[in-house]
């Protein structure tokens, strides 16, 4: 098949435009008058002054970049968590080490002959009863260092709801940013699908009279087919944009040294692995010797039912005393020791994870806003362009290219939408850092630049 140029496609279509039979002739007009009605909308969506401009930076009615606040639960979360506190360090103070112990038994050898007591101090059966005082399991004894265990552990607790929490925050506010872009990148995407559907129809219309080859037309089919599945995955699709004459982005420097020595600070993790290694100093000094004691005075009891002569009781006092004859106690300090050890390697490794993971989103960062830089830029030429080109085309004398022109057009919508593209990876990357900062913004660590069409 024979090459086809652009001055003959323009004249295979003003031939059909221009009409040769009827039926053709209505044809080619509607497709002309529909050429130039979007030429008149698209020029008027760009090049005039804007009302209410496009804003393809962030969505600010989502809350701004990546800005996190804690959820209202979490406030809850903590009473509940302090009011558990409080419970175990009382019942851990009511433990008072004092104890009753009685028992009840007969004697059974005297039916058969075995007992061997005189008649004096012969008994049937004895109830016996004691109250003792285990003096070392008392809550006298370390009552502040068990009080404090118990605290650090409803910190850690605190911790471990708030990580799940900001991770939770980071990904609503990422579908809220999804939503946000999808929102806007539908509004230009009609545009464009429009504009492919008014070539698709011009070069079916020429391919049907024969007078051009079906590359060009494959080539629209399969950008329209892309650009309408991209339509389809976005929920809820806005109405087209009424103005793109000036679309800006926002340029978003992070200071990532100020980020790692805050996070460094403050992070959930760490804060954590710090929390985790007081407990386990504080462990270690619950540790001792003497809490493996049981040292228990006691008072005793006794009533004896005998057979022979009168009932008798008495009443014993003295000191039960179990002394462990083992190394427990220091082998277990040793073994909390190290694993404070193995915590303190690990908030190294943390410490160097995040600062890592920072400094690679943070080039990624640079990156997209490069992208970005480079978009608006892009789109202040072909806005340009496009304002010379109309100049032009309202000065020509005879026809010209209606394809090249709807080309020109899409060139700059699709510049718009990948701005859109750009702009919603970059705020998910700000997100994901935001996951590192419990109780402050990311923005608080950046800085701002507005970039704008002129």
């Amino acid at each position: 098949m024979k090459t086809i140029t652009p001055y003959r496609l323009t004249v295979a279509l003003m031939i059909f435009l221009t009409g040769v039979m009827t039926s053709r002739a209505q044809s080619a007009d509607s497709l002309f008058r529909q050429f130039e009605s979007r030429f008149m909308l698209l020029d008027s969506i760009i090049h005039h002054p804007a009302s209410n401009p496009i804003v393809l930076s962030d969505g600010t009615d989502t809350g701004g970049h990546s800005h996190i606040s804690q959820s209202a639960d979490m406030a809850y979360v903590d009473s509940v968590i302090d009011n558990s506190v409080r419970a175990k360090i009382s019942a851990a103070r009511s433990v008072t080490g004092l104890s009753v112990n009685g028992q009840i038994y007969g004697r059974l050898d005297d039916g058969f002959g075995l007992d061997e007591d005189d008649a004096l101090s012969r008994y049937k059966s004895k109830i016996q009863a004691d109250i003792r005082w285990n003096i070392f399991g008392s809550a006298l004894i370390n009552r502040k260092g068990k009080a404090n265990e118990i605290r650090i552990k409803g910190e850690i607790d605190k911790l471990d709801y708030r990580r799940e929490d900001i991770g939770r925050l980071v990904a609503v506010q990422k579908e809220l940013f999804r939503v946000h872009y999808d929102s806007l990148l539908s509004g230009v995407l009609v545009h464009r699908i429009n504009n492919l559907s008014i070539l698709n129809e011009a070069l079916s219309y020429l391919l049907n009279e024969g007078g051009i080859s079906s590359d060009d037309l494959l080539q629209v089919l399969n950008e329209k087919a892309e650009a309408e599945r991209l339509m389809a995955t976005i929920a809820n699709p806005a109405p087209p944009t009424p103005d793109l004459s000036a679309p800006g982005a926002v340029i978003v420097n992070v200071d990532s040294a100020r980020l790692i020595s805050y996070i460094n600070q403050y992070n959930v993790e760490t804060s954590s692995l710090i929390l985790r290694q007081q407990l386990i100093d504080q462990e270690i000094a619950n540790t001792t010797y003497w809490s493996t004691l049981n040292v228990s005075p006691f008072i005793r009891y006794s009533y004896y039912m005998r057979p022979v002569i009168d009932n008798s009781s008495n009443i014993d006092a003295g000191v039960s005393f179990i002394i462990p004859i083992s190394g427990e106690s220091g082998k277990k300090r040793r073994a909390l020791r190290a694993e404070k050890d193995v915590l303190s390697l690990e908030a190294d490794r943390l410490a160097a994870v995040i600062a890592d993971n920072i400094h690679l989103t943070v080039l990624d960062i640079e990156r997209m806003n490069r992208s970005i830089a480079g978009e608006v830029k892009r789109l202040d030429e072909l806005r340009t362009y496009l304002t010379l080109r109309r100049k032009a085309y309202d000065g020509r004398i005879g026809e010209y290219n209606y394809l090249a022109r709807m080309k020109e057009y899409n060139a700059y919508i699709l510049c718009c939408e990948r701005l859109l593209s750009f702009s919603y990876q970059r705020d998910c990357m700000l997100a994901s850092l935001q996951i590192y900062l419990p109780d402050i913004s990311i923005l608080s660590f950046c800085t701002e630049t507005e970039v704008a069409i002129n």
